[in-house]
């Protein structure tokens, strides 16, 4: 069976065969899913974190000679780069039900030389994840072209207890509400579409999907961090099979309420929705939503120090570097949907850079951070009319 045209390509110091990629354009630009087997070169950053990710896990909850299952695997790039590029894992688990993706993984590991640390399967991935649920595994990676969520529950079943549940969704058109009903079927949530802070409810939707899947099994969660780039979602997360973290998940389940002429948002800290939001007519709810922090301070400060030590080649890489320090800028008040200064600035003459308010934020003892999600937003304890108050001093200088 032809795979096609193949090259080889470096992602941070892994070699990799894939499909030639010029080869599948429409017009000028390339599409990935044209090609015999999947790969996306602009997922790179996503991978690079994961193998930050891989280690700060492991160095941080002391865990040696991981094992990692990867049931989506494509041409293999994710997990080799794991098992070259990370120094605690030992096993990683790959697999692709197309047949020839899986005999392009067998490819590149008889290049590079290690089966001894490969498991190579051809099945679907939920059956995959269900027959390793004997062994359980230390990580799970799903990484789909689309939504993750079926493969959620299967995942969960095979992890160990403190496992590290890894995710991505490019399904973000979804999340964000652009199809809110298809949103509502898929993950259980309503969403928020064409709202300032949509990008970030949609994240919130998709780990609070995670979490109620979790809870049928009375686990819970403890996200290391979720985050948005480009055109996905991505998130890492504890999975404790102990039932006293599942009743934490709980408590960080709950809805939030949006008014779009003022942009006022209330989050409501209560599963399911309480009767007091009655009082809120003029709002749209959206949820259940995660309203716990989505960012950890001690994870992302243990893969800023990885890269800047074990992984220096990655700092090559100027928009990998300034995410994460952006992460660790944002950690605190990760359990804040952040602030657009299209809602700070609302009724003034103009807008207020985001880098300049938070420097005069700063000034007057008020803490604040950017945000990762979207260049023209901040972060912050303070509510919106505190913050439109000083945002009209700052003009009216």
């Amino acid at each position: 069976m032809e795979i096609g045209e193949l090259i080889e390509i470096v992602e941070g110091k892994t070699r990799v065969l894939v499909p030639n990629l010029e080869k599948y354009k429409v017009g000028k630009k390339i599409e990935p899913a044209h090609a015999p087997v999947f790969y996306n070169p602009a997922m790179e950053i996503n991978r690079s974190i994961s193998v930050l990710a891989i280690d700060a896990y492991s160095k941080l909850f002391n865990y040696k000679d991981l094992t990692i299952c990867e049931p989506l695997s494509g041409t293999g790039v994710r997990g080799l780069r794991y098992i070259i590029e990370t120094s605690s894992t030992s096993k990683v688990i790959m697999n692709d039900i197309d047949i020839k993706a899986y005999k392009l993984i067998k490819l590149n590991c008889e290049k590079l030389n290690v089966f001894d640390k490969v498991e190579i399967y051809n099945m679907e991935a939920s059956k995959l994840l269900l027959n390793l649920e004997d062994r359980r595994v230390d990580v799970v990676d799903i990484d789909p072209f689309g939504s993750p969520i079926k493969f959620i529950d299967p995942a969960l079943r095979c992890l160990r207890h403190n496992g590290l549940l890894c995710v991505t969704a490019t399904d973000v058109g979804v999340l964000m509400g652009r199809y809110a009903l298809k949103c509502i079927r898929r993950y259980g949530s309503r969403p928020l579409h064409a709202a300032p802070i949509s990008r970030e409810i949609g994240l919130r939707i998709l780990i609070a999907s995670i979490a109620r899947i979790a809870l049928q099994h009375d686990y819970g969660i403890k996200p290391l961090l979720a985050y948005y780039e480009g055109h996905y979602y991505r998130v890492f997360m504890i999975i404790s099979k102990d039932t006293s973290d599942a009743i934490k998940t709980m408590r960080n389940l709950g809805y939030i309420l949006y008014d779009r002429d003022s942009g006022d948002r209330v989050v409501i800290y209560d599963y399911p929705i309480c009767k007091s939001c009655r009082e809120y007519k003029n709002y749209e709810i959206a949820g259940p939503i995660w309203i716990g922090h989505i960012i950890d301070l001690d994870f992302v400060r243990e893969m800023y120090h990885i890269l800047n030590s074990d992984k220096r080649y990655l700092t090559n890489n100027e928009k990998l570097v300034k995410l994460i320090e952006t992460f660790i800028d944002e950690a605190v008040f990760s359990d804040r949907i952040y602030y657009s200064m299209i809602e700070i600035c609302k009724g003034l003459n103009r807008e207020i850079s985001v880098k300049k308010f938070i420097e005069f934020l700063k000034k007057c003892g008020i803490d604040a951070s950017k945000t990762h999600m979207d260049s023209r937003a901040l972060r912050s304890y303070e509510d919106l009319d505190t913050l439109r108050e000083f945002a009209k001093y700052v003009v009216g200088r």
